[in-house]
């Protein structure tokens, strides 16, 4: 996720760098593993012998939990250095989220379950948002932030047709699985992108210490002019 000038053209004329590709990318995938479930969320309250009243009131807690997080959270994580650690950290939660939906059973674990994707959505969404705006220029961020939209908008539609077809041929459980390994998958890759850029990083300023300290010692050994 470093800073990089390569970029890629998309169908509509636009032009994305390497990180908001990644970003895209990344976000995608998670937005189209959340759309196979989410239209589909009243009959999986209903699977576990909830109704309608319990499918509103158990997503109305993710939503306000979500919202009152982001809230209190936000100045915050203004000053969380390391977002992208905040962005894995809202996929692993997730992938936690969906591990419990897969052996639900009843309804205060639903409830905590909403209570804890609330947790994800107010860690994650945020931090995406951020380091995807400061990978965007003023400018083009009008195009840029489009494109996402777009995207996200064409994903969540195509997952869920998929979502629909799954749910019917595997079940909500494997379903849920695959949710939490995808999930688990995308946080994981993200530290372990983080913990290259800083390895390498870490290394280029040893090596540039080196070189000046070598630098130092030969200036020390040249004979000075006067001799």
């Amino acid at each position: 996720m470093q800073t990089m000038d390569k970029i890629k053209t998309l169908p509509n004329g636009s032009k994305l760098n390497k990180n908001l590709r990644l970003l895209i990318i990344i976000n995608t995938v998670i937005t189209f593993t959340v759309g196979m479930f989410a239209p589909f969320y009243a009959v999986f309250v209903a699977h576990i012998g909830g109704g309608a009243a319990l499918a509103g009131i158990s997503w109305a807690v993710f939503s306000i939990v979500s919202g009152v997080l982001i809230l209190a959270l936000s100045k915050w994580e203004l000053k969380v250095k390391r977002r992208h650690v905040l962005l894995a950290t809202g996929y692993l939660i997730r992938a936690v989220v969906f591990l419990s939906y897969a052996f639900m059973d009843n309804i205060p674990q639903l409830l905590i379950t909403q209570v804890l994707w609330g947790v994800a959505s107010a860690v994650g969404t945020p931090a995406f948002d951020a380091l995807y705006t400061s990978h965007t220029s003023a400018e083009s961020a009008i195009v840029e932030w489009g494109d996402w939209e777009g995207i996200a908008a064409i994903a969540t539609g195509v997952a869920a047709l998929v979502g629909g077809f799954l749910i019917q041929i595997i079940g909500f459980k494997i379903l849920f699985l695959f949710m939490s390994v995808i999930a688990a998958g995308l946080g994981s890759y993200i530290l372990r992108e983080r913990y290259l850029i800083k390895k390498a990083e870490l290394k280029k300023e040893v090596l540039k210490t080196e070189k000046a300290q070598i630098k130092k010692e030969l200036e020390k050994n040249l004979p000075s002019k006067s001799s």
